[in-house]
C-alpha cells in the first residue's frame, strides 16, 4: 500500500483467561474505539468464527466459545442483531456436531443467536478477475460480517488468521475443489484472497489467548499468549500476529498477496498499535511448521528444489477408520484397503486437507531429505 492513506490500526489487548467477564472487558477496549462512530441498532451482523472441525475449546482448533460470546454481548448491548455461521471441514459428518463440540451451540442458545448453517443456504457464484468462486448465500444477507479469527499456525500457509478465516464461506467440499484447482501454497493463496475480497469482512478479531503452534492448523500444540486484538484491516491485523510470534508478515503467502493487491497494510513501519504493544505479547518461543523455509528459495530454483522438499500425509496407529481424510482428499488419493487408510504418493497434491481435518491426529508428515535437513 503506498500514497497518503492512513495508518492502519490495530487494537491489543492483553486478557489471560477466557473468563467472561475479562473478556467482554477487552472485546470493549479494543472494539468501542474502532466502531464509536458506527450505529449498530437494528443492523444484522454476522459473526464468522473458526470452526474447522469438532473439537473440544481447550484444543485451541476453533475460535473460544467464550470469545464469541462476549464479541455476541457487545452487540447486542448495542442494538444489533446477531447471528453466527461458519462452514467446518467436517460438515458432510453434522454441522449440529461441530457446533456443539466447539461449545458455540451452548453459547448462541445462551444468548438467543440464531446459528446459519451455511450448507443449508446453498450458494451463489461470485467472480475474482476471470476466476469464479461458490460462496455460501446466506452471508450476502447481513448488513455486516464481523470475522473472529483464530491465531493458529498452519502447515499450508505458515499462519493462518483473518485473511484465510473467510474461506470458511465457502460451503462444504467446494473447499476440496478449490485446493483440487490450486495444489500450491501460493496458487492457494490467491485464491484465498479472493474469496478475502469477496467477503470484505467489516471489522476483524483476532483470538490469540490460546493460540496454537507447531503443526497446525489442527495438531499443533496450544500456546498461551495471552491477546487479543482488533482491526477494521485485517491484513494488518495478520501483520501484527505474524510479527508478534517472529515472523516476517510477507513470509505469510496469504498475507504477501493481500498486501500486493492492496487489500490492507502489512508495513509494520505504517501500522498504527494502539493498547497494549507487541512487545509486550511476544512470546518466547513459538514453534513454525518447518515447511517455512522453503519460501526463501529464489524462484527460479524451486522447481529443482521441489523434488526434494516435500512435505505427504501418512496415515499412523491413531486412526479410527472414520473416513474423513478419503471425503475430502481432493485428488482421491486416500483409500481404504484392507482396513486401513493408505496415501496414494503418485496422486497427492500436498493440500493437507487430511491433515487439517483428522479427528484423531492420525496424519503425520513425511518431509523428502531436504526439508527433513532445513527443518
Amino acid at each position: 500500500m503506498s500514497g497518503n492513506k492512513p495508518a492502519s490500526k490495530v487494537w491489543i489487548a492483553k486478557c489471560g483467561s477466557y473468563s467472561l467477564e475479562y473478556l467482554r472487558q477487552a472485546v470493549d477496549n479494543i472494539l468501542s474505539p474502532i466502531l464509536e462512530k458506527a450505529d449498530l441498532k437494528e443492523k444484522h451482523i454476522l459473526l464468522k468464527p473458526n470452526m474447522l472441525s469438532a473439537r473440544t475449546p481447550e484444543k485451541a482448533v476453533t475460535t473460544n466459545p467464550v470469545f464469541v460470546e462476549a464479541v455476541i454481548a457487545f452487540f447486542q448491548d448495542r442494538g444489533s442483531h446477531v447471528a453466527v455461521g461458519d462452514s467446518p471441514a467436517g460438515a458432510l459428518h453434522g454441522v449440529e456436531r461441530v457446533w456443539d463440540q466447539t461449545g458455540i451451540a451452548e453459547v448462541c442458545r445462551k444468548r438467543g443467536v440464531e446459528l446459519v448453517n451455511f450448507e443449508a443456504s446453498g450458494w451463489t457464484e461470485c467472480r475474482v478477475g476471470d476466476r469464479s468462486y461458490q460462496l455460501a448465500r446466506c452471508i450476502f444477507d447481513f448488513d455486516r460480517i464481523v470475522n473472529l479469527a483464530k491465531a493458529k499456525t498452519h502447515v499450508l500457509t505458515i499462519l493462518t488468521g483473518c485473511v484465510k478465516n473467510t474461506f470458511g464461506c465457502v460451503p462444504g467440499f467446494m473447499k476440496s475443489r478449490l485446493h483440487l484447482e490450486n495444489p500450491s501454497p501460493g496458487a492457494m493463496s490467491k485464491a484465498l484472497v479472493d474469496i478475502f475480497t469477496i467477503v470484505k469482512p467489516w471489522v476483524n478479531l483476532l483470538d490469540a489467548i490460546i493460540a496454537m503452534e507447531g503443526q497446525g492448523p489442527s495438531s499443533g500444540n496450544p500456546k498461551h499468549l495471552g491477546f487479543i486484538a482488533a482491526s477494521h484491516d485485517g491484513v494488518a491485523l495478520d501483520a501484527v500476529f505474524a510479527k508478534a510470534v517472529g515472523i516476517d508478515p510477507l513470509v505469510v503467502p496469504t498475507t504477501s498477496e493481500a498486501y500486493k493487491r492492496g487489500l490492507g497494510e502489512a508495513d509494520l513501519a505504517k501500522i498504527r498499535i494502539e493498547g497494549t504493544s507487541i512487545q509486550a505479547i511476544r512470546p518466547a518461543s513459538f514453534a513454525i511448521p518447518s515447511n517455512w523455509k522453503f519460501r526463501l528459495v529464489p524462484r527460479f530454483m524451486s522447481r529443482f528444489v521441489s523434488r526434494f522438499f516435500w512435505v505427504r500425509p501418512q496415515i499412523n496407529a491413531n486412526c479410527t477408520l472414520c473416513g474423513r481424510c478419503e471425503e475430502i482428499c481432493p485428488a482421491g488419493a486416500i483409500l481404504r484397503t484392507h482396513e486401513r487408510m493408505t496415501v496414494q504418493d503418485e496422486n497427492c497434491l500436498s493440500c493437507l486437507c487430511c491433515h487439517e481435518i483428522c479427528p484423531s491426529d492420525a496424519i503425520d508428515l513425511r518431509r523428502g531429505w531436504l526439508a527433513r535437513l532445513i527443518g
